[in-house]
């Protein structure tokens, strides 16, 4: 479960209890507390944590011991990300009153985020013996076992939580997850053509509640015979079900020189502007070695940011590495192979590879394509930072799909592939996807439809999502 999830949760349960919790206990306490309290909330829902800090801090100074206003400072301790002093508000709350059960819930969870699943179990079983129908300890507990890697304690009680919530989502997904044994998707590759202004949207969504929204525009010029330039905006919203959205912003430009009739140099640079208002520089440059008709070889150092998440848009992350293509497209091939290493900003190490082979056969108007993709990526260390991060991840697939053309009014590109994927030292399993691209020329204009469905380990977290991309653009 995503720790910004659990948080959001937490946040609305308590403005739903704030009528019942919240009662004055003196003549003009409780509308105070609770006009301290809405304030807070409103605080947090907006991402100003300091200022709710503030709030609820000055509050108590009034309202000394009142448990409510104590609740609601350890969460914005737990947005601040000071969960030692979170912690100590919770214990503080449960000495005075060791059965509250939203203090016992709140530090289980905060001991979760930290790793301390022993101690953050403990507390989710106590709940769960005082009350076998507490559904929020029992989605904690079976998220704590599968982050320990202990499924069959996992599939056991989700089986038994689901007796007493048949309808919850998030216990129906973590079984879907435990009977498929299934996790983690990743990768979208874009492409440039001089003289272009090009507009597109993308909508995500998985089997696990994540959904993004990104808009962007592009505009490629070539300047002169040896020089382009290419300036992009984009804009990322990222949520879980009805949870607020992370917005993301970035910009980058990029320019490429012709050093020889054969040698590119490409460098840019950018900044992106992270959901809590932070900037973090972005930069990439890199050689394209171009040594026959519809070969390039290409490689370059580059820093770019992590949000393939709500959850992962909550860390600021970068990765910073080394990276490099093959790319050989004859009129009847399509062959690539990728390398990338990684630092990211979290502590964390990846190095992945990728390749692809894809061989049509028939004519420009109608052709079929047999195939191979292969993708590897291992990670040094195991976050729950929102990103695909099993140490070893494998997969095999084999491709097979047409290709058509109508005139020089429509291309479409359909495509599915079939195969095995596999984590760490687990077995094999079954993976797949489908993709369709579909391309409309309008003279100078090109207009785009894609849609892929994904049956493979994403980087979400989930092992079923869905994409739709629609762009327009036109060709100077």
């Amino acid at each position: 479960m995503i720790r910004s999830s659990i948080l959001c949760v937490s946040l609305a349960f308590g403005s739903i209890l704030l009528a019942g919790v919240g009662q004055p206990m003196h003549g003009q306490e409780g509308p105070s507390v609770q006009q301290s309290i809405e304030a807070a909330q409103a605080g947090l829902r907006h991402r100003r944590y300091l200022q709710s800090i503030r709030t609820l801090e000055d509050s108590l100074q009034r309202f000394p011991g009142n448990t409510q206003l104590r609740l609601e400072l350890g969460r914005a301790y737990i947005y601040q990300r000071q969960d030692g002093k979170a912690m100590e508000v919770f214990r503080a709350i449960l000495r005075d009153d060791p059965s509250n059960r939203e203090a016992t819930l709140e530090l289980a969870r905060v001991l979760s985020f930290d790793g301390k699943y022993e101690a953050a179990n403990q507390l989710f079983h106590e709940l769960l013996a005082t009350n076998p129908n507490d559904e929020a300890a029992a989605i904690g507990l079976v998220r704590n076992l599968l982050f320990q890697k202990k499924k069959g304690e996992a599939r056991s009680e989700v089986e038994q939580a689901l007796a007493h919530h048949p309808n919850s989502l998030r216990l129906q997904e973590y079984r879907d997850d435990l009977l498929k044994n299934q996790l983690p998707v990743a990768a979208a590759r874009e492409g440039s053509a001089p003289d272009r202004l090009q507009a597109e949207a993308i909508y995500f969504g998985d089997s696990a509640g994540n959904r993004a929204f990104r808009a962007g525009q592009r505009f490629d010029l070539q300047l002169g015979g040896n020089l382009t330039n290419s300036f992009r905006l984009d804009e990322k919203s990222l949520w879980v079900m009805q949870e607020p959205k992370a917005n993301i912003f970035s910009v980058q430009d990029e320019g490429r020189v012709r050093l020889g009739r054969r040698l590119f140099v490409g460098g840019g640079g950018g900044i992106v502007r992270f959901a809590d208002n932070s900037s973090r520089v972005l930069y990439h440059g890199g050689l394209i070695l171009h040594p026959i008709r519809n070969f390039w070889l290409q490689g370059g150092f580059s820093r770019i940011p992590i949000t393939p998440t709500f959850q992962s848009a909550q860390f600021d992350l970068l990765a910073e590495g080394w990276w490099s293509r093959l790319d050989w497209q004859p009129p009847s091939w399509r062959v690539s192979v990728g390398f990338s290493k990684q630092h990211y900003s979290d502590s964390n190490r990846t190095q992945r590879e990728d390749a692809e082979v894809l061989r049509w056969f028939g004519n420009p108007n109608f052709s079929a394509g047999l195939g191979y993709q292969y993708a590897h990526s291992s990670f040094t260390q195991t976050f729950a930072n929102g990103y695909f991060n099993p140490n070893q991840y494998h997969r095999h697939l084999g491709l097979g799909g047409f290709r058509l053309e109508i005139g020089k009014f429509y291309r479409g590109e359909y495509i599915a592939e079939y195969g095995a994927e596999k984590f760490d030292q687990d077995l094999y399993r079954t993976a797949w996807e489908a993709a369709v691209k579909n391309r409309f020329l309008l003279g100078k204009l090109e207009m785009g439809a894609d849609y892929t469905y994904f049956h493979l380990a994403q980087s979400t977290g989930a092992f079923r999502a869905q994409v739709v991309l629609v762009s327009v653009a036109y060709r100077f």
